[in-house]
């Protein structure tokens, strides 16, 4: 949703006709409601294997329909499974972006269907003829200071005054199909840091799952749509999840990612730009978090290398909307 409602507005504002089609994944309805963007739901796309093979062949003649009654010239999505074979039965052109190297299902269900594939330079898989390579981010076209102001009201909505340090902790659910046998936070480590962190200021904790009892009363309690606010202004990241750590690293903030996945564009955050940290060791990511604190030049630190990354990238929502109108083409 965050990935092409920039996008969307400006087309839209340019008077062209756009449509979004949308799956009830996690957030993704409501994220759509709160910015007021009209969207076809497509509905679950499944739990089990069985049900994802059948959701998708389901989804897939609902798209269909939908094509088939508003004559797209082009579609666009992150990972358009179900876009790159309606358009392909239609012959009309798919635009598939995909970040995730390990994702091979997927990209083995888009990849014979979709007419261009467009990953970002640092991506470390070779897809072939179809591949295009930018020199981006997904999260650069919702987060790139060209599309992204952080509202400070955000501080009132977190009962926090202008200001107070706060610590933002984000846990998977470890359920997708790219998450089999990985890991990443332990309970035991989740509690030495919620303990640790709550003698320098506020906690809160973002999670895919129903919290563990004694940590509920850290949960969010804000808008979904004011989550990159929170992280803009949060004193320190702790994330299992790729997108939230990849996000909060290049608002500039000190960051640390919890995943034994290996994942392209944290190492690309990590070796070429300092953004973040990937940790797993329990004493490791203690030790990290303090000597960060301790540091009265950290944010600082941190700036300078948000403004060197910012130096070094395109405005991903530009390059969407150059690609649609096969502009610089």
């Amino acid at each position: 949703m965050h990935f092409i409602k920039n996008a969307y507005k400006i087309l839209q504002s340019r008077g062209h006709d756009c449509h979004i089609v949308a799956s009830d994944k996690p957030l993704v309805y409501d994220l759509l409601d709160e910015y007021n963007l009209p969207y076809y739901p497509m509905g679950s796309i499944g739990i089990t294997l069985f049900a994802k093979f059948w959701k998708l062949i389901k989804h897939d003649l609902k798209l269909l329909w939908f094509c088939i009654k508003n004559k797209p010239d082009v579609i666009l999505g992150i990972v358009a499974i179900r876009g790159s074979h309606v358009s392909k039965l239609l012959r009309f052109r798919s635009i598939v972006f995909t970040d995730t190297e390990h994702a091979k299902k997927q990209i083995a269900l888009f990849k014979p269907f979709a007419s261009e594939i467009h990953t970002p330079n640092w991506f470390t898989t070779d897809i072939g003829k179809k591949q295009i390579r930018y020199n981006g981010f997904h999260e650069l076209a919702y987060l790139h200071p060209n599309h992204f102001t952080p509202r400070d009201n955000v501080f009132n909505l977190l009962g926090l005054n202008n200001g107070d340090p706060f610590f933002i902790l984000r846990f998977v659910a470890w359920d997708a199909t790219h998450d089999k046998n990985q890991y990443g936070l332990t309970l035991d480590t989740k509690r030495a840091l919620v303990r640790f962190l709550s003698t320098k200021g506020k906690v809160f904790i973002s999670s895919e799952y129903p919290l563990e009892d004694e940590f509920t009363s850290m949960a969010f309690q804000i808008p979904f749509s004011y989550l990159h606010d929170a992280l803009f202004y949060a004193d320190f990241v702790i994330s299992e999840g790729a997108t939230t750590a990849c996000e909060s690293a290049i608002l500039g903030v000190p960051t640390i990612y919890v995943n034994s996945l290996r994942l392209g564009y944290m190492s690309y955050l990590e070796d070429q730009f300092q953004l973040l940290y990937n940790i797993q060791d329990k004493e490791v990511i203690l030790e990290r978090v303090t000597t960060l604190l301790s540091d009265p030049n950290v944010t600082d630190i941190w700036m300078k290398r948000k403004s060197h990354f910012l130096s070094t990238q395109i405005d991903t929502t530009d390059y969407i909307i150059k690609q649609l109108l096969k502009e610089d083409r």
